[in-house]
């Protein structure tokens, strides 16, 4: 396990190559937050899917006829962000900050998105789902892939007993919960020993930095 302690916690507050980038898909979230009309829910889902390596695809089988991705995307994804709740899910967690009590509410929204996003792909897109959510509501969603998961191995085995009942909840996605926890974990074990706050993405630097030196 890795000594948090030890840890340069400096070296992950900012990533040279990539916060310009990021800082596009966030401002274009905050200033098109809701999904109202098709060319900006196409724009966003198509910009983070794509960008972030989670683009949003159907499970291939003999029965499907339509091939045409973009249509896909015109047809079925954007109708389908438009008709969800989504919108009032977002705005009910705008204000809030991150804390234990509110954990199973953010995790519901994720979890109702993948179950909304299932319905037309017939895939988990929990990878999606997390990175969207993450761009629309920074402080609140942490960025799970399989990059970050492998990395957060080195920093835990187990969610803390405190939180042990929240992947088990039966709203929430208990994969994508177990990371959230950990990670909230880890988070808050590094504010205490250095005396300093990691956001959500600093945190995901950390991560993806640990992943990037076990190859």
């Amino acid at each position: 396990m890795i000594d948090i302690s030890k840890l340069n916690i400096a070296a992950y507050k900012t990533s040279e190559y990539w916060d310009f980038g990021n800082q596009i898909l966030y401002k274009l979230c905050k200033d098109n937050f809701q999904h109202e009309r098709d060319d900006i829910i196409l724009t966003k889902v198509l910009f983070i899917g794509r960008i972030y390596a989670a683009a949003i695809e159907r499970r291939k089988n003999k029965k499907q006829t339509d091939i045409n991705n973009d249509n896909f995307y015109i047809d079925k994804v954007a109708p389908t962000f438009r008709k969800s709740k989504l919108d009032r899910q977002l705005s009910e967690l705008k204000s809030m900050r991150l804390t234990t009590n509110n954990i199973p509410q953010i995790l519901r929204v994720h979890n109702n998105l993948m179950t909304t996003l299932s319905k037309i792909t017939d895939l988990d897109k929990r990878s999606f789902c997390s990175k969207y959510l993450h761009f629309h509501l920074p402080d609140l969603f942490f960025i799970y892939d399989s990059r970050a998961l492998t990395a957060l191995r080195d920093f835990t085995s187990r969610v803390p007993k405190e939180l042990r009942h929240i992947p088990q909840l039966s709203f929430v996605d208990k994969e994508y919960a177990t990371f959230f926890c950990k990670c909230f974990d880890i988070k808050n074990k590094i504010e205490v020993e250095h005396k300093t706050k990691l956001t959500t993405r600093q945190l995901d630097n950390l991560l993806i930095e640990t992943a990037n030196r076990r190859k």
